[in-house]
């Protein structure tokens, strides 16, 4: 088994489960880069006749697929809200902040706070067009990247 500069195999396993769970996912930074700031999301109210209809939220095609996706990876926590307790987040301040903070050792931060808006979403939809907007999942992404590039060799992006 291969060893970093310390010794340490944990790392290299580490670094190589995220990179093979999060590389697909790395195709959309470019998308949620662009989109940083803009709204994903857009209301249909029927046909014009707004006395028997009910608005309905309507996301880019490109954010339902990041979700279905992520939620393929298998690291989605149904239990991320105990993670937001114990590193009291509570803004998305607070999560780009334990988002700059991360390492590959408390990497699972990461999948909390995705797993906040991926399955949250599936819920109260207004969370995927927030995480877009603040650039939750874009900064997610970038840091993920970064770790285990760091760990594990440069990717072919």
């Amino acid at each position: 088994m291969e060893t970093d500069a310390f010794g340490n195999e944990f790392r290299i396993k580490k670094a190589a489960e995220y990179r093979t769970k999060f590389e697909p996912l790395f195709r959309y930074i470019q998308y949620f880069a662009q989109k940083e700031g803009a709204t994903v999301r857009s209301i249909y109210d029927g046909d014009g006749s707004p006395d028997n209809s009910v608005p309905v939220p309507v996301f880019d095609s490109t954010v339902l697929a990041f979700v279905k996706e992520a939620q393929k990876t298998g690291m989605m926590d149904r239990n991320y809200i105990y993670t937001y307790s114990r590193l009291r987040m509570k803004t998305a301040a607070d999560e780009r902040m334990t988002i700059a903070k991360t390492t590959l050792r408390d990497i699972d931060n990461i999948t909390a706070i995705m797993s906040k808006y991926v399955l949250g979403g599936m819920v109260r939809g207004v969370l995927w067009n927030e995480a877009v907007r603040e650039g939750i999942w874009l900064h997610c992404l970038l840091k993920v990247r970064e770790l285990v590039t760091q760990f594990d060799g440069p990717m072919g992006l």
